[in-house]
């Protein structure tokens, strides 16, 4: 790490625009949307563009998974036969995300230091840090972009 000055870096400097669904959404459409953005999850916002939630694809694999393997807390006893997750899975694709997301989002309000986005992360045990703007999502940022702007990388 460089032992420069100290540089006073905001969110705004950090984040990237954030590719974001509505509660509506489907986890098949969120699916889509998240392969082809290459990122794990997504901010869901209402009509206005305000923050309602965030759906990632460990909430999506989670809500295809059959109720009794929840339960069980382990996959050890299910057969090699993949028709049922098959089942399951086809069943989930077509639930709105609003079903599936969560409503406790890691936020950080636009104007920030990367400090705060960093303290973020670590605080809530997140990879991602969804930037706000009076309730309104404005973008994204996740460890690799804080790293790098922290670094200076481009």
């Amino acid at each position: 790490m460089s032992q420069g000055p100290r540089r006073n870096i905001r969110v705004q400097d950090v984040m990237r625009p954030a590719v974001s669904v509505t509660p509506e959404t489907t986890a098949r459409e969120v699916l889509k949307i998240l392969r082809d953005n290459n990122v794990p999850g997504v901010p869901v916002v209402n009509e206005g563009g305000k923050l309602e939630g965030f759906v990632t694809d460990g909430h999506l694999m989670e809500s295809a998974l059959p109720r009794y393997m929840k339960m069980m807390g382990n996959l050890s006893f299910v057969p090699d036969d993949a028709d049922e997750w098959v089942h399951y899975l086809t069943d989930a694709a077509d639930k709105p995300v609003r079903e599936v997301m969560t409503t406790e989002v890691s936020q950080v309000p636009l104007g920030r230091s990367e400090l705060a986005v960093a303290h973020k992360m670590v605080h809530d045990g997140v990879s991602s840090v969804v930037i706000t703007d009076g309730g309104k999502v404005v973008g994204i940022v996740n460890r690799l972009d804080l790293y790098a702007a922290i670094e200076g990388i481009e």
